[in-house]
């Protein structure tokens, strides 16, 4: 099962864990590591949080979604979730 894990200040990642998520973010960005305090696993009150929604055109669509739903709608495989400095 896929969890969310924070891995720098604006980005998320859909991973079984701790060591997937940061392997998956080093692999995007060519860091060397995610910074001390990453990554880190979402609490469900981050993972409802309710933010704005964009379309595929980087445009708000005036809705608006949450982490648990774009986990939700991301499949069943690990990877990038979401990025943005909300």
């Amino acid at each position: 099962m896929l969890k969310v894990f924070q891995c720098s200040d604006y980005d998320w990642f859909a991973a079984t864990d701790a060591e997937q998520a940061a392997d998956l973010y080093l692999a995007m960005t060519g860091d060397d590591e995610p910074g001390e305090e990453y990554p880190r696993e979402l609490t469900d009150a981050e993972l409802d949080k309710e933010y704005p929604e964009f379309d595929e055109h980087e445009q708000q669509t005036g809705g608006t979604t949450s982490l648990r739903k774009m986990l939700a709608e991301h499949g069943d495989e690990p990877g990038w979730l979401a990025g943005s400095e909300w």
